[in-house]
């Protein structure tokens, strides 16, 4: 690689200031390159979401980065994991597992473990049964697994994640929303490093 005038201050910069780092210091992201606007934003001030499906192997090899930039974001900055729902039989299904999940209190402890079982283990839990039966490791009884998945309160928040998915224009999976405005992803900072960066430069500066 070349080394320009550019690079060489960059460098220099970075040896100096690199204890004191943080997202004013970066290069600041391009609007419309690396973010963009959601066609119809719900503005949320300090707020984080990764919008995700349990099936997509993108979005469970973000999971790593997605727990180390839980360690350091700043304190006053909310995080939710959200479900995208598109018509697709699978992302609805789903969906209606995370949900179910969420309203049983079990959710924290069996988000990852789903990821694990479906993307490593190579588990097909494809029917309500099935994923009643796994999820019974977490004390859930499957009974009232089956009852909260087909519950009225599970298809009003699939509808909602569905609205909200098509709000904020999302088109594919993984993807991040910064205050309810602001939508980023891998594809458009060509790395996860760089994601997380601009994704603290908004949360710094938008």
């Amino acid at each position: 690689m070349k080394l320009t005038r550019r690079h060489f201050t960059t460098l220099l910069g970075a040896a100096a200031l690199a204890p004191l780092a943080h997202a004013d210091e970066i290069e600041p992201p391009m609007e419309g390159v690396e973010y963009k606007k959601v066609p119809r934003p719900h503005p949320k001030a300090k707020h984080v979401t990764v919008f995700f499906f349990y099936g997509c192997p993108h979005c469970y090899h973000l999971e790593p980065s997605i727990d180390a930039w839980l360690q350091r974001k700043p304190a006053d900055v909310t995080f939710e994991r959200y479900p995208a729902v598109i018509d697709s039989p699978a992302w609805i299904f789903f969906a209606r597992a995370f949900f179910t999940a969420k309203n049983l209190g079990v959710l924290e402890q069996s988000h990852k473990a789903l990821f694990d079982a479906l993307h490593r283990d190579r588990l097909k839990l494809f029917s309500v049964e099935k994923l009643a039966a796994w999820y019974s490791q977490f004390g859930v009884d499957p009974k009232d697994f089956d009852t909260m998945f087909k519950s009225f309160k599970v298809d009003t928040q699939v509808k909602e994640a569905r609205k909200l998915t098509q709000d904020f224009g999302i088109d594919g999976v993984p993807a991040i929303v910064v205050n309810g405005q602001w939508l980023t992803d891998v594809v458009m900072n060509g790395s996860r490093t760089r994601l997380w960066q601009t994704v603290d430069w908004l949360l710094a500066n938008k």
